[in-house]
Order: C-alpha cells, then sequence, then structure tokens
C-alpha cells in the first residue's frame, strides 16, 4: 500500500511564486529567485514541487490579437443522459485542445465551454462535428462569441 503523505499548504514565498508566473510564465528562473529572495536552486525546487504536487499544471499563453483566435462561449443542456454518454462528452471536450474552458454548471445549462477558433469557418466546423457526435445527448445548445475583452482578471493567490 502506498503511504501518500499531505501536501503541505502554500506559504507566501509560493504564492509570489506563482503571481510571478502567472503575469509571465517565461520569466526567468534567476528573476524568480531574485525577487522572492531564494537561491536559484531553492526556487527551482518550489516549482517543480508546485509542479509535481498538481498546483502548477501547464504553462500557457494568452493573446488578445483577434487575429490570433475567435472565442466562443457555449453553454450546453444535457438531454438523455447516461453516465457512460456523458463521461464520453467529458473526456472528448477535455482532449480537444481548441477547448479551453469546460465547466459544470448550475441553472439553464449543463456545461459551460470555450472554444477558440482560428477564423469563423474553423469554429462552424468544430461545432457541428460536436454537435453531430453527441446529437443523441445535446438537448440545448446556445453561444455567445466574443468581439472584444474589455477586462480578463488572472487569478492571483
Amino acid at each position: 500500500m502506498i503511504k501518500v503523505g499531505k501536501i503541505r499548504p502554500l506559504d507566501e514565498i509560493d504564492r509570489r511564486i506563482l503571481n510571478i508566473l502567472t503575469d509571465n510564465a517565461r520569466t526567468k528562473l534567476t528573476v524568480i529567485a531574485k525577487t522572492v529572495q531564494l537561491s536559484v536552486d531553492s526556487t527551482k525546487k518550489r516549482i517543480q514541487k508546485l509542479e509535481k504536487n498538481g498546483v502548477i499544471l501547464k504553462y500557457t499563453i494568452h493573446s488578445e490579437d483577434p487575429e490570433v483566435h475567435l472565442g466562443v462561449h457555449i453553454y450546453v443542456k444535457i438531454k438523455n443522459m447516461t453516465v457512460e454518454r456523458y463521461a464520453e462528452f467529458i473526456e472528448y471536450m477535455k482532449k480537444n485542445t481548441r477547448c479551453i474552458d469546460m465547466m459544470s454548471v448550475l441553472g439553464d445549462y449543463d456545461i459551460y465551454i470555450v472554444l477558440l477558433g482560428r477564423d469563423p469557418q474553423d469554429l462552424d466546423r468544430m461545432k457541428l462535428e460536436i454537435k453531430q457526435k453527441f446529437t443523441d445527448l445535446i438537448g440545448d445548445w446556445k453561444e455567445v462569441l466574443v468581439t472584444k475583452i474589455y477586462k480578463l482578471e488572472e487569478y492571483k493567490f
């Protein structure tokens, strides 16, 4: 039997490291170490521990340039749900690299999804593929196209 140790809570230095990486995931290790007043080795070990413990899952980019992507927010109401088919839908969407957000929600809809496309035709192709593959599961589909971002709040620790 594997003994699982308790994950230590984030301390102030971990939070500062996470905030630096949130602002710029490509910040050099030496800059992070200097900012949090630790050695490069100690800082690197902390980052590795944050990755190992699942606090840092991935490093990514964000662009507000509409030439880079179009974002569509989709609300899905589920019908005729079985546990197996629902799980299949969730896994399919999680594996879709263009699905950047997916959440179970309470209210008029069951699932909230954000898809990114290169252009309107790319989005149409993806949406059609999803609707055809899960036509038995999708009861209602509402979408909102993002045309301009006025504020996008980052999560700070």
